[in-house]
């Protein structure tokens, strides 16, 4: 957490990427969970750390911490303190600390004896009076604070703020938010007492939370009901509790005006004074003279003496028994989409959104449970102090009651015995990506058998809908910005409860192994044999984010493993997706070339091929792709390197306003090595094209190569500003993966950011089975073409490039020239990779670069670049092969 000056006003370009790594590198584990020792009750945001040392955190909603220490930086008498308002403080040495226990520690703070506040401030008291306003009110274009990188929790930013010596009631705290890179962040208000060096004694005897969403502007916090009356200097400031997203970046406008700011940057961290620096933190305030105070003194003994320990509230606003209960769901530090959020014994409900937010009106005393297909109900009861919640949803585990499961029956069976088992055992469900076992596939899915369907049903839709829980046919209305209407479809959607449906996503269809994202009303509903009901949790990890909304994964009579009398039938006639080596090769392909560069590639010399050269230079000059194909060939056929850069130089003006050739060239240049040559023309590329997301990428990627890693760390960040601003849109099926790999990959390789374990596990489980990397890239974003994937069991798949093909509950993949794709290590062998070229507008031949990983993300990982001239059309031709350990033989 850093307050800074700068100048440029663009503070945002390096906002979430200012890359600093703060903390220490552990190697010890401390976890347990804070209880209250009256109660037993799991205490919430439990300042946790080794004091005034830089490691800290803060227990999380049900009370848990996670706490790595690395013992080699600390003494045996550093002390290890446990603080919370309204407990007494737990300390322990380092030294007692017990690292070697693996399961979560129970630490019981004892509740402090609350002392009777003096006064309670009723609205009658505060009629006719005006509000003064006292600290800094002014956010500064220049100034700003913010939490950045991983944020860690506890950290605090405070300014203080100077009063008269009269009596000051504090109504309410504003601040202002600049930015909000995190889906959202809960914060906890913190008031402090003046009169010390540091802040010290707290004002406010409760937690005071609250959660900032990404909407930027002035936020204010209620502080009426906390009766808080000051007659000195006090300290006000804001404390990081949780973070809802991968990382924070949340940044708070500063006030130009002088004060002193105090921060520090962990939790029990050492505050540090920083003078000349103000926060935009300021408090209306209504001041009280002495006949106040004496009403005040009176009615409090009058209402008070009945408790000793009653809470004492500002009764301006009559009771509410209704309030909005704000919060999020999570499975595994993931949002879960489209949970249902319900009051118990009540209709009242709502669904949880794409972050896995929700809101939802709700009485004290109320239950409200959450419900999503495959995962266990969990319940919170709505308490007086209780306006968030969050909960943590598990993968249900069934139980045989009464049965022994050996440790052989809990063992995945192999996909040879799930092939020979199929037809006899109703809890395997078959996909594109193989048989699945309900018993062991770690995650829940529902599996339906054909014959209970309703076979007298006129479709699939009518066929399974209310036959399935959690399943249901519903209407969807489709955008079409081409046309600038919109249209209904019908739709199936999975999900725990009813509803509106209208942030939803479709399921997709698989139907024996081939994808459908329409509903397949050609199926004939007598042959289905088997239904799974795959919710999108876990099926985007196989089928990728078009399955977000689910999948129905469909197995028809005709695609059995095995026929009855037990002999297997041919799944090629079924599947349809059998590589019929129909692709023809380079040699074929290359006869449909240019003339010139057919009579290059069968130069035997570079005297020969440089005579062909001149023998044509003047015949194509005005073309930049002759030059280019120039350049391309001598580069990868001849070591001549002034000769192919003279190509280049002396031609330089046919690229210089040639979009798409500038492009082409620097693929050429990026496959040679010439890193900063190709950042040049990147550089003029994003010039010419600063509102397509598609130079961000590329600018970005340049900066990388060129060992720019703040410009790198810029681009990556402006990008982010930009989508959450809806200047650009994500392509989600295209570029933005693209960005969100590549981004990991520079923060963990080209930066000394502290990426967390669990983003290191998350990244890796994202590309687990996946040794290749393969990126394509093409020069001319209107051009469209088929992309054929066979494997080593000579089954494919296809990509298209067609914005017509595009999946239009996804976003269009508009200005996008470039996709990615992890091959899958399960089946080894070699995979073989085709492409049908399209064509593009302008008739100019497309330059396709392909760039092959191996390794991706690891310390061995290594990568080359093949760059392929595409003009012939309409013709299945092969690109190249590629082992799935990852050493490529491009062609």
């Amino acid at each position: 957490m850093i307050l800074i000056n700068i100048l440029h006003k663009k503070y945002f370009l390096f906002l979430v990427l200012c890359i600093s790594s703060i903390g220490l590198f552990a190697q010890h584990q401390y976890k347990g969970t804070v209880l209250d020792a009256d109660t037993k009750e799991t205490l919430p945001f439990v300042n946790i750390g080794i004091v005034n040392k830089g490691v800290g955190t803060v227990s999380d909603f049900d009370g848990e911490f996670y706490l790595e220490i690395d013992k080699a930086y600390f003494s045996k008498d550093d002390i290890l303190q446990f603080s919370s308002v309204g407990y007494k403080t737990v300390q322990f040495k380092i030294l007692e600390v017990n690292f070697s226990n693996t399961l979560f520690q129970k630490v019981v703070m004892q509740p402090e004896a609350m002392q009777l506040n003096e006064a309670i401030v009723t609205a009658k008291y505060l009629k006719g009076k005006k509000d003064d306003v006292v600290g800094f009110s002014y956010p500064s274009k220049n100034k700003f604070g913010y939490w950045k990188g991983d944020g860690s929790l506890g950290a605090e930013l405070v300014t203080r703020i100077s009063v008269d010596k009269k009596k000051h009631y504090l109504k309410d705290f504003h601040f202002y938010v600049n930015e909000n890179y995190s889906d959202s962040v809960l914060v906890r208000i913190n008031i402090y007492k003046g009169g010390t060096i540091y802040p010290e004694d707290k004002l406010l005897s409760k937690n005071v939370t609250k959660m900032i969403g990404k909407s930027p502007g002035k936020i204010t916090v209620d502080l009426k009901p906390y009766n808080l009356i000051v007659d000195e200097d006090f300290s006000i400031g804001l404390e990081l509790l949780e973070v809802y997203g991968k990382r924070v970046g949340l940044v708070l406008a500063a006030d130009y005006r002088p004060s002193t700011s105090y921060r520090r940057y962990v939790s029990q961290g050492q505050w540090k004074t920083f003078r000349g620096d103000a926060m935009t933190f300021y408090v209306n305030t209504t001041a009280l003279n002495d006949g106040d105070i004496a009403q005040i003194s009176d009615y409090s003994r009058n209402k008070l003496l009945k408790n000793s320990f009653q809470t004492p509230i500002i009764n301006t606003n009559p009771i509410k028994t209704h309030r909005s209960i704000t919060g999020f769901v999570f499975n595994n530090g993931k949002p879960v989409e489209n949970a249902t959020v319900q009051i118990t014994e009540s209709l009242k409900q709502t669904q949880t959104d794409a972050y896995g937010r929700y809101s939802i009106m709700a009485r004290l005393g109320d239950v409200i449970s959450y419900n999503y297909l495959g995962f266990e109900k969990v319940e919170r009861k709505v308490t007086e102090t209780v306006h968030n919640i969050n909960v943590s949803m598990n993968v249900k585990v069934e139980e045989l009651a009464g049965v022994t499961v050996t440790e052989r029956a809990r063992l995945k069976k192999t996909e040879a015995e799930m092939f020979s088992e199929y037809l006899t055992n109703d809890e395997f469900a078959k996909t594109a990506y193989g048989t699945l076992d309900k018993k062991t596939i770690g995650h829940s899915i529902t599996i339906l058998e054909g014959k209970s369907l309703n076979l007298t049903a006129p479709n699939i839709l009518a066929a399974i809908d209310g036959k399935i829980a959690g399943v249901r046919v519903g209407n969807v209305k489709v955008e079409n910005p081409c046309f600038g209407c919109s249209f209904t479809k019908v739709a199936v959607f999975i999900r725990g409860g009813s509803g509106s449906i209208n942030n939803l996503r479709p399921a997709i269809f698989e139907v024996d192994g081939i994808i459908y994202e329409e509903v397949p009303y050609f199926l004939d509903l007598n042959v289905i044999e088997r239904i799974a009901v795959i919710p999108g949790l876990a099926g985007v990890g196989k089928y990728g984010q078009v399955a977000a909304g689910g999948v129905i994964a469909i197995s028809t009579h005709l695609s059995n493993f095995a026929s009855k009398d037990g002999k297997n039938i041919d799944q090629a006639l079924i599947q349809r997706n059998i590589y019929k080596h129909d692709a023809i090769d380079k040699q074929q392909a290359n006869k449909n070339l240019p003339g010139y560069l057919q009579t290059l590639l069968a130069s035997s010399s570079f005297e020969a091929a440089k005579k062909v050269y001149y023998e044509n230079e003047k015949l194509y000059s005005s073309s930049a792709s002759f030059f280019l194909d120039a350049y391309i060939y001598f580069t990868a056929n001849w070591e001549q390197e002034k000769f192919h850069n003279d190509i280049i130089v002396n031609h330089q003006s046919l690229f210089e306003n040639n979009i798409n050739e500038m492009k082409a060239l620097a693929y050429a240049y990026q496959r040679e090595g010439e890193f900063i040559k190709a950042n040049k023309l990147y550089t003029s590329l994003f010039v010419k094209r600063p509102n397509y997301a598609q130079s961000y990428r590329d600018m970005a990627n340049s900066y990388v190569e060129v060992d720019e890693v703040q410009k790198a760390a810029n681009l990556y960040s402006r990008y982010t500003k930009l989508l959450n601003d809806s200047f650009l849109v994500a392509d989600t099926i295209g570029l933005h993966p693209i960005i969100t790999t590549e981004f990991n990959h520079f923060l963990q390789h080209k930066t000394d950011y502290a990426i967390s374990s669990e983003d290191l596990k998350e990244d890796a489980a994202m590309r687990e089975g996946a040794d290749t990397r393969l990126l394509f890239e093409w020069n001319d974003d209107e051009a469209e073409f088929d992309l054929q994937f066979v494997n080593p069991e000579n089954r494919y798949f296809v990509s298209s490039t067609s914005l017509k093909n595009q999946n239009e509950y996804f976003g269009k993949q508009e200005y996008s020239s470039s996709k990615e794709f992890f091959l899958e290590s399960d089946i080894k062998g070699e995979w073989i990779v085709n492409i049908n070229y399209k064509g593009n507008k302008s008739g100019l031949p497309t330059y396709l670069k392909v760039t092959s990983f191996s390794g991706y993300g690891t310390d061995n990982e290594e990568s080359t670049i093949r760059i392929y001239r595409l003009s012939l059309k309409n013709v299945n031709q092969n690109l190249f092969y590629l082992p799935t350990l990852g050493v490529d033989k491009l062609n």
